[in-house]
């Protein structure tokens, strides 16, 4: 039976959409951010209209969801014992209905009265799969037009990509279509209004959010409509078991580092093994191993052997073996969107 993956869907018995988080959750429930939810004045749906309640993919936005449901409806916010944190997470009991994103690529082959933006969506992943080798099959396509609200007017065609090796033959594909002009990057104009807004987000600089959008590969145009790809891991990748690692929260840190290995940044959280630490702030502990971060932007950033800087949630955590180690949590909530990692060389 197949897990439940980032970038699935979920929809509630109060018609309510939340995206899926990650890939480790407890028994009786599955960690997910408020997406959609009913509006009559919203952009999105057909029948029945839906506001955007996430402007943002970032810890910032999402923590705002957490105060509407809090207002609304509290039994999707938990509190999280193996990760000391609350995160909206939504009961297995008032789940309505399961979206898999490579179901849906399926369904749309299959159908001829496709829209516009399903058609375009659909031409998408049959050109990076001839181009990359990638079966079909390992692609999907997620966000409104997985969940059937979107808006051909103006919604982006947001794909994913299952496995490591599927993910690294995607990226080459990409950039090679683009150099072919049949992907396209950011206009100049777009790309300063991307750095601009990165730069308040992220504690960035013009020149570190300019690197930024330079390695962002999994992002461009398609025939004008904006795309983005997000690699996910296929089952047997799913490493962590929910409660195989406990974390225990302590307090903040800034540190210097080089990056051992990046193998596992180019998913959701994503990971970076380091090397060679040099603690600016925070407590002097010993072992901090990797740095983990939650905010997508940071995924397939950093490369092996560049020295970083980052400012994250500290944390210890303990294996169910009783290994114990240190990491650095990007993208937490009580971060408040101060948290990040710099290339500084």
């Amino acid at each position: 039976m197949r897990k439940e993956k980032d970038r699935d869907y979920i929809r509630t018995i109060e018609n309510l959409f939340f995206c899926i988080v990650g890939y480790t959750h407890p028994p009786d429930r599955i960690l997910a951010y408020l997406k959609y939810m009913p509006n009559p004045e919203g952009k999105w749906g057909h029948k029945q209209r839906f506001k955007r309640m996430l402007q943002q993919y970032d810890a910032k936005s999402v923590t705002e969801g957490f105060r509407l449901l809090r207002e609304i409806y509290p039994n999707y916010l938990y509190y999280d014992s193996i990760n000391n944190i609350t995160f909206s997470a939504v009961p297995l009991k008032s789940i309505a209905k399961k979206y898999r994103p490579e179901e849906k690529v399926k369904e749309l082959i299959a159908q001829k009265d496709l829209d516009p933006l399903e058609n375009k969506a659909v031409s998408l992943v049959k050109t990076l799969s001839n181009q990359s080798g990638v079966p079909i099959e390992k692609y999907g396509i997620t966000g409104s037009i997985l969940i059937n609200i979107h808006n051909p007017d103006f919604s982006d065609i947001d794909l994913t990509v299952y496995g490591r090796e599927n993910s690294q033959a995607t990226r080459e594909a990409i950039l090679e279509l683009k150099r072919k002009k049949v992907l396209h990057s950011f206009e100049e104009k777009e790309a300063e209004q991307w750095i601009k807004k990165k730069e308040g987000m992220f504690q960035l600089n013009s020149k570190q959010a300019k690197l930024l959008l330079e390695r962002k590969w999994n992002i461009g145009f398609y025939e004008k409509t904006r795309f983005s790809i997000h690699p996910i891991r296929e089952d047997s990748e799913i490493e962590e078991e929910y409660g195989s690692r406990k974390y225990k929260p302590k307090g903040f840190s800034l540190i210097e580092a080089t990056v051992k290995s990046a193998d596992n940044s180019i998913y959701l959280p994503c990971n970076y093994h380091i090397t060679d630490i040099k603690i600016l702030e925070g407590e002097k502990v010993e072992n901090i191993d990797e740095i983990t971060s939650y905010e997508g932007i940071f995924c397939h950033f950093a490369e092996k052997g560049e020295r970083i800087r980052s400012r994250g949630k500290l944390e210890e955590v303990i294996t169910r073996s009783g290994r114990r180690y240190h990491r650095i949590l990007v993208g937490s909530s009580e971060a408040q969107a101060k948290d990040f990692i710099h290339i500084i060389k």
